[in-house]
């Protein structure tokens, strides 16, 4: 894992994107000058210094459009990527898709920008684009290698606990090879490591006396095996920080939390940019929102709720109005599935996230931020401190729009699904950065673009 600003993300991913990235645009510029040179008229031939500015446009046009698609289409989950390798549907998919939009691309380009292309050129790009595509993911394995081996320290249900939070969470780039307790096993832990090939070694005991585990562990570490305890390994791995695990003083001697002036100003005004770039873009179609939702139903257009804020203050959420006038006239309750209280427009606009989109009110005024924790009402969240632990740190950063636990959890309605976005919150609280908060907008618009986690 590597760590930039705070937040850990995967070395094989990015290994994997660049090798696809220069594949592609190799291949593009290759195709393109070979089916320029080859569909070129008799006794023409176009100098390649001449044909470099096109080609150069070409391949970054196969770059963008076809990285994002495969985007959108979760190839580059290594475990999705791996699996789609045999079948190939999504990557059909997604070629199919890139050809036709970069194909518009280059047709539209030269009739803003003065730019001829030879014949043959885009054919020869799509094909190249598409064969250096297909030599990557053919080769991923070749690429990223093989998963992580994870020796896990424990037989109870902490290590257990990992374990399944790996296979659910490790996109197929960590393989546990086994568990095991150095006082029942008979064997010590550097010659389990050793005989079973550990690149870690996570120690998730839920009772470490009787046993000299800290020894065990060290000399682990000097035979050149990465050591974490469970919830570190979580942390980095899993971009996650699981409840069951955590301990007061892992927040408290955190240097992470200290938030100094320059980043808080930083802050504010990334999100005063972020939220009015928004609201300008969003304008004339929020108009038409507002027509459909008086013709639908009688009631108020906005939607006014209190929330709970930074530190626990309350504040006043708009949102455009979503519901029947009478949802709640039997008091407050989840939402769910399939919701009968939810209008016709109101659906579409909820599955969209447009009616969120009066939350930059909110932003602009300081009682929110664009990326954080999701918002709950009060009420919920007396009742949730008091059965989820370390509930209250997410208070202590601003709620936003959209945040790390909307787009890696699916929405929740329930105390386990709160205890389960809890430890994602728990992560961004600890390793929220501005970089973080580019990454999670940009995962936000895929998520808003296919629809994902909404109800």
């Amino acid at each position: 894992m590597l760590r930039v600003f705070h937040h850990y993300f995967s070395a094989k991913k990015l290994t994997f994107f660049l090798a696809e990235s220069s594949a592609i645009a190799l291949a593009c510029v290759m195709g393109a000058a070979a089916c320029a040179a080859l569909f070129a008229p008799e006794g023409t031939h176009t100098p390649l210094s001449q044909l470099w500015p096109t080609l150069l446009w070409m391949g970054a046009a196969f770059v963008i459009t076809f990285q994002f698609t495969l985007y959108l289409l979760d190839l580059y989950d290594l475990r999705v990527a791996a699996e789609d390798r045999v079948r190939g549907y999504r990557f059909l998919k997604a070629a199919g898709v890139t050809a036709m939009v970069a194909g518009g691309v280059m047709l539209v380009t030269p009739l803003v920008v003065p730019m001829q292309l030879p014949p043959g050129t885009l054919l020869g790009g799509a094909m190249g684009a598409l064969a250096g595509t297909l030599m990557v993911r053919v080769s991923i394995r070749a690429l990223v290698g093989a998963p992580h081996s994870v020796l896990i320290v424990g037989e109870g249900p902490k290590a257990r606990a990992v374990a399944s939070a790996i296979d659910a969470g490790g996109e197929g780039t960590y393989r546990i090879v086994g568990l095991t307790d150095p006082r029942t096993s008979g064997e010590a832990l550097e010659e389990t490591a050793a005989r079973l090939n550990a690149a870690y070694v996570v120690q998730a005991a839920d009772d470490m006396r009787g046993a000299n585990w800290v020894d065990g562990l060290l000399r682990c570490r000097l035979q050149g095996r990465r050591v974490y305890e469970a919830t570190g390994f979580c942390e980095r791995v899993l971009r996650r920080i699981p409840v069951q695990f955590l301990r007061a003083s892992d927040f408290a001697f955190a240097d992470e939390l200290t938030v100094s002036p320059l980043r808080r100003t930083l802050k504010r005004g990334f999100d005063i940019a972020v939220a009015s770039l928004l609201l300008m873009l969003s304008a004339p179609f929020l108009l038409l929102v507002v027509v459909a939702i008086k013709l639908d139903s009688k009631g108020p257009i906005f939607y006014r709720q209190e929330r709970t804020g930074l530190f626990g203050s309350t504040y006043h959420l708009w949102k455009f109005r979503s519901m029947r006038t009478d949802a709640e006239k039997h008091g407050a309750v989840w939402a769910k599935a399939n919701d009968d209280r939810v209008t016709r427009v109101g659906r579409f606009i909820r599955r969209a996230r447009i009616d969120e989109i009066p939350q930059v009110f909110n932003i602009l005024t300081g009682d929110m931020s664009f990326v954080g924790p999701r918002p709950e009402r009060p009420v919920f969240v007396e009742q949730l401190k008091e059965q989820i632990p370390f509930y209250g740190l997410r208070e202590a950063v601003k709620p936003g729009l959209t945040g790390w636990a909307q787009i890696r959890y699916p929405y929740g309605a329930s105390v386990e699904d709160a205890r389960n976005k809890l430890e994602f919150d728990l992560y961004y609280v600890k390793n929220g950065s501005l970089f973080l908060d580019v990454g999670i907008i940009f995962h936000t618009v895929r998520h808003v673009l296919l629809g994902r986690g909404a109800r």
